[in-house]
């Protein structure tokens, strides 16, 4: 668990910058399938600052896995033909959106119109950030990351999280009953199933494949029982998040919601810590 515990900044952007991004996801399709009032529409505006400060937290984190946080911009030379530095210019180009839409929030500026172009463009900017996310770490010498699932579990976190995120937003603006009377409800079900199936499968998939390369090392297999605790801690709280989104559709308060949130938050930062803990290189053993 050592080299997870040394990626804690990347393990900590990957879990906030997610679930932050996929709050944004959640808000997009309650704005598009729900009737709120105008008033429910400018404390939502207002309240997306929560999601906002996520997602910039994860940044900040981010910065402290740099040698030399000067050189952070030295990144985008990649742009193109390095994954990292793809990840991070779509980080930035969501942030942006992002920061554009919470400042005309707070000024009371959106209309209609603005709030649901802003917002569409934020959802797609989130998941393409979250396809960016994973694909990072698309890295040949390092097979058990260079698959499909380390994808497919950050666009679960963004999904799971982000669902649980968004609807906290919702009902601390005191518009998520109203949301859920509409056909936001069957959305944000499915959002939160297919995000709890896609990370609770992507993470179990990769272990698996990582369990097929360290059969033979023992030092390998001690390091995979070492790591089953954070697996399973991380599936049993994203299992736990999901049923928690659903009595969040049974009850609009803002206590399941913020339940969702935080066992989204703990299974998601786990699942990370099992991921960095599976970096297992080409011809190097444990």
């Amino acid at each position: 668990m050592t080299a997870a515990l040394n990626e804690l900044p990347l393990a900590l952007f990957t879990t906030l910058a997610s679930i932050g991004a996929g709050a944004f996801i959640a808000l997009a399709c309650a704005f598009f399938t729900s009737k709120l009032n105008e008033e429910q529409l400018a404390r939502t505006d207002k309240m997306a600052l929560i999601p906002a400060i996520v997602v910039i937290v994860g940044f900040i984190a981010a910065f402290f896995h740099l040698a030399n946080p000067a050189g952070a911009f030295g990144v985008f030379a990649g742009i193109g033909r390095s994954p990292m530095s793809n990840e991070i210019l779509g980080g930035v180009l969501f942030a942006i959106v992002m920061v554009v839409y919470v400042i005309m929030g707070l000024a009371g500026k959106h209309t209609e119109g603005s709030r649901k172009v802003l917002s569409a463009v934020l959802a797609v900017l989130a998941v393409v950030f979250a396809i960016l996310m994973g694909l990072a770490y698309s890295i040949d010498t390092i097979p058990t990351w260079n698959s499909p699932w380390p994808i497919a579990q950050v666009i679960g976190f963004a999904l799971i999280g982000g669902t649980a995120l968004g609807m906290l937003v919702l009902a601390l603006s005191g518009a998520l009953q109203d949301a859920l009377e509409g056909s936001f409800k069957g959305v944000a079900i499915a959002l939160a199933a297919l995000g709890c199936a896609l990370a609770v499968i992507g993470l179990a998939f990769m272990a698996s494949s990582a369990g097929a390369l360290a059969n033979a090392v023992v030092t390998g297999s001690a390091l995979l029982g070492g790591i089953m605790v954070c697996l399973i801690v991380s599936i049993v709280c994203l299992v736990l998040a999901f049923g928690s989104v659903l009595m969040a559709t049974r009850n609009a308060s803002a206590t399941w919601p913020a339940i969702a949130t935080i066992l989204a938050l703990a299974g998601i930062l786990a699942g990370r810590f099992v991921f960095y803990a599976l970096q297992i290189s080409v011809g190097i053993s444990f």
